[in-house]
């Protein structure tokens, strides 16, 4: 049993007056809006020490071929409404979002996948967006490369066949032309899900699961940012004990540590047991899996007020059904810290807020969007309009939390509604007054280990 990590509450007359925008019902501390929400039980944290799973994986490395397109970008701008007091729901051009990842770009815009788009959109007045046509289709993942770039995944298809090709990893230029390059990957594996940049200043990416052509063997595979853009494939080997191989999916959300190490969470489809892994970019390239319980969702780092930790989502019993926990990992200790939860709904996905709290996004059997204070341990809930299925809780570069939804299916859609960009009004200061100061604000979690990259991204100029 190890000790708590070194996160206990400060004295309440010492903290922000606006550090919790949540921290009263009333939330008269926030400006601009009215904002509402409601206290949710918290149980005791229980920090242990658990002894990971170490891994060695088998490497193998071979070229690929880009190929490169130009599209001709097509300008709109969204119409925006505001609701439930300090929520903005702004429109998207397709309207149907395929995947999961909101990014704050390097010019301090938002890019998301909608079908088989990228869009940019401002993150000022009048909010254009701008979407970006991708050939191979199904982008998902979203990352800036050390090249300044929008690097991303692209989903494929459940199974890789003559009609359903494999995954592929693109890069799109965010300056004229907007070049697309898109790059094939060796093998037959068909789902690629998450992308990040590693401490090495290369491309990590998550893929694999049931049905490919290593027989459901899941991957952490990298791509060189630079020529000859080689690929290599990390199959994770087997665990004791083993994971299960029925209804595996596979590795799929990526974080980065302050370290530059990738952390990774590893869902399993009605599994009773899952783990959240870290592997090394350096050296022997190393595996740890940690017993996270059953069906772990979402990872992400820490806010810059609870530096060297990673948090993501737990459920207690199969399917993700619940009771829900919010669990925190020291990156130094290893030191795994469990919160107790009483959601009103499903969690979907996590991140860290410019308020230096992590936001929790729920779905289901209530559409809210939490706020979990590690210094308190408090949670409190805002109800979202309309069965607005959230996820991916970022922070924007005005000081307010923003988030994307989706359109998965009846369960998670059951009004079919259209997906949107949602803003929630923190009232740190004007909503719409322009601030760049991310490293102060931010944090690393919006851009992948935003802070050590700087280092990574000089090396790569210098190349």
């Amino acid at each position: 049993m190890g000790s708590v990590p070194a996160m206990a509450a400060p004295d309440a007359a010492a903290q922000d007056p606006q550090a919790d925008g949540f921290a009263q019902t009333s939330d008269s501390n926030l400006r601009n809006s009215t904002c509402t929400s409601t206290s949710v039980p918290t149980g005791e944290p229980t920090p242990t020490r658990p002894k990971p799973d170490v891994l060695s994986p088998t490497a193998t490395s071979s070229a690929t071929t880009p190929l490169v397109s130009t599209p001709s970008p097509t300008a709109s701008t969204p119409t925006a409404t505001t609701t439930a007091g300090c929520v903005t729901l702004f429109t998207t051009p397709k309207g149907n979002s395929a995947g999961p990842f909101l990014h704050l770009g390097p010019d301090d815009n938002l890019y998301f996948p909608d079908g088989s788009n990228i869009v940019r959109m401002e993150s000022r007045p009048p909010y254009t967006q701008t979407d970006f046509a991708i050939p191979g289709g199904g982008p998902f993942g979203i990352t800036t490369g050390p090249d300044g770039n929008i690097w991303f995944t692209q989903l494929g298809q459940q199974f890789a066949s003559a009609t359903n090709p494999p995954g592929l990893v693109g890069r799109l230029l965010t300056r004229p032309p907007y070049t697309v390059t898109e790059f094939p990957l060796p093998g037959a594996i068909a789902k690629v899900f998450d992308i990040a940049v590693g401490g090495d200043g290369n491309l990590w990416f998550t893929r694999g699961g049931t049905g490919d052509d290593t027989g459901g063997v899941p991957e952490i595979d990298r791509i060189l940012a630079h020529p000859p853009y080689t690929v290599t494939q990390f199959p994770l080997p087997p665990a004791s004990p083993p994971l299960p191989t029925s209804g595996t999916l596979g590795p799929e959300v990526l974080t980065v540590d302050p370290q530059g190490n990738l952390w990774f969470d590893f869902i399993s489809a009605g599994a009773t047991v899952g783990e959240v892994g870290e592997i090394s970019p350096f050296g022997s390239h190393e595996i740890k899996l940690f017993d996270a319980g059953a069906g772990p969702t979402g990872i992400s780092v820490g806010p810059r007020e609870d530096p060297n930790s990673v948090w993501f989502l737990g459920s207690v019993n199969a399917g993700f059904a619940g009771p829900f926990f919010i669990v925190r990992v020291d990156t130094l200790t290893h030191t795994v810290t469990h919160y107790p939860l009483t959601m009103s709904g499903v969690p979907t996905a996590i991140g860290a807020g410019p308020d230096g709290a992590m936001w929790v996004t729920e779905a289901r059997t209530s559409y809210d969007i939490g706020r979990f204070d590690f210094r308190t341990h408090t949670f409190r809930e805002l109800p979202l309009p309309d069965d607005t299925y959230a996820i991916s809780p970022i922070c924007g570069p005005d000081g307010n939390e923003w988030f994307s939804t989706n359109r998965f299916g009846v369960a998670d859609n059951p009004q079919g509604n259209p997906a949107v960009i949602g803003r929630i009004n923190l009232g740190r200061h004007d909503v719409d007054s322009r601030r760049f100061d991310d490293d102060r604000m931010c944090g690393r979690s919006d851009r992948e280990g935003w802070g050590f990259l700087d280092n990574v991204f000089s090396l790569f100029d210098a190349r």
